[in-house]
């Protein structure tokens, strides 16, 4: 079979796949939904390049369409799986304070938070109630209330 036969092969493989998985998946940003995606093109590219590699690519997919399925179904099922999976938001600022330890451990600075904090529009650290960062990246916001700004 040439090469574009196998290419248009997976991708009908790819497509059925994506079907069984729903959207969800394929637009996540949670990490384990990111590595099945990458992993999916990387075993599509190379099962479509080698000669000979068609059922073992198969096989290899499918595999991973039944692992991201069950990680997605477990995670809607059990919060626990959900977290250990996805991870869990880690708060950057408390009524009004930056919270340095987990800017370092999430690798992010106080300018860079300043600068995110900026483009939605809040201009000072002490007008945020709340931030944390998601386990997809987004920054997640709660200012604070009309006419409090800073620390309580």
């Amino acid at each position: 079979m040439g090469t574009f036969l196998r290419a248009l092969y997976f991708a009908a493989v790819l497509v059925g796949s994506a079907r069984l998985l729903n959207r969800a998946t394929l637009v996540s940003k949670k990490p384990y939904d990111f590595a099945v995606n990458v992993a999916f093109g990387t075993l599509a590219g190379t099962a479509v390049l080698m000669p000979g590699a068609l059922w073992r690519g198969t096989a290899a997919i499918a595999a991973l369409t039944l692992f991201a399925w069950a990680a997605n179904a477990l995670s809607a099922r059990y919060p626990a799986v959900d977290r250990i999976l996805a991870g869990q938001p880690v708060p950057l600022v408390a009524h009004g304070q930056l919270l340095p330890e987990n800017l370092r451990r999430m690798r992010i600075s106080a300018r860079e938070l300043r600068a995110r904090l900026n483009e939605m529009k809040i201009a000072d650290v002490a007008d945020v109630e709340m931030a944390e960062i998601e386990p997809d990246g987004h920054l997640g916001v709660v200012e604070a209330p009309s006419g409090r700004s800073g620390p309580t």
